[in-house]
């Protein structure tokens, strides 16, 4: 990379809470074992079965991972979304991928060294703790996202969904836009397409959302919590 890009990725590796912790030294000697990767829409980063060579962090764009069955049928995992590290775990393992990566859209990733990483957490404690607490931060997610789809009927799942988007963006004013392809979302929610949609709609007729388009507004939070015991 360019010095300016250095400087440039280093400033924002500073921004992320994981790694605000580190020393300027630290941060050089990421920085000095990173790349700049670029990845179009619909290229693939890495393929289930390959090895983990380091950390991700996506910039800019959307990434997904999924697993693919021998069928061709596909299970999306995790929609990634900008300022997010994602394959945490695959740090401390010599085990290949279980599942792949694609850009969803056009996508700029910085990519860290796993053994620059393994280096400053072993000097760096406050570091490994962050990573090991964004490590179970994951692990929370899949155990709560595996009980949703084991406990929790279809139209419960997608209310929670919508709820959780909600807080994740701050919007107090009960308006969600949906920056994920609603197929994507499906699938998260181990629902079919036509499935989700069909759900959205009787959302909608019963008053409890607002559909336009991708944009999604609740009108009464209150109400559309009360409906999640309602089809428990």
């Amino acid at each position: 990379m360019l010095e300016e890009e250095i400087l440039d990725f280093s400033r924002r590796l500073e921004c992320l809470p994981q790694f605000c912790v580190l020393t300027a030294p630290e941060r050089d000697l990421l920085m000095q074992n990173s790349a700049k990767l670029l990845v179009g829409k619909g290229q693939i980063l890495f393929q289930q079965g390959d090895l983990c060579s380091g950390l991700h962090i996506l910039l800019s764009g959307q990434m997904k991972l999924a697993f693919a069955s021998p069928q061709g049928q596909e299970k999306v995992l995790r929609i990634i979304r900008p300022g997010e590290s994602f394959c945490t775990a695959m740090l401390f393992t010599k085990q290949p991928y279980a599942f792949f990566s694609q850009a969803v859209r056009n996508s700029l990733l910085l990519h860290l060294n796993k053994q620059a990483m393994h280096e400053i957490m072993a000097s760096n404690p406050l570091f490994m703790q962050n990573i090991m607490q964004g490590l179970a931060d994951d692990y929370q997610q899949l155990v709560i996202d595996f009980e949703s789809v084991r406990l929790h009927s279809a139209a419960e799942r997608i209310v929670r969904y919508l709820l959780r988007e909600m807080e994740a963006s701050h919007a107090s004013s009960g308006v969600i836009n949906l920056d994920v392809a609603k197929g994507l979302i499906a699938s998260q929610l181990n629902l079919t397409q036509e499935h989700f949609s069909r759900i959205l709609n009787e959302l909608h007729r019963f008053g409890l959302i607002i559909l336009d388009g991708r944009r999604i507004e609740i009108p009464q939070v209150d109400a559309l919590q009360a409906y999640i015991p309602a089809t428990a």
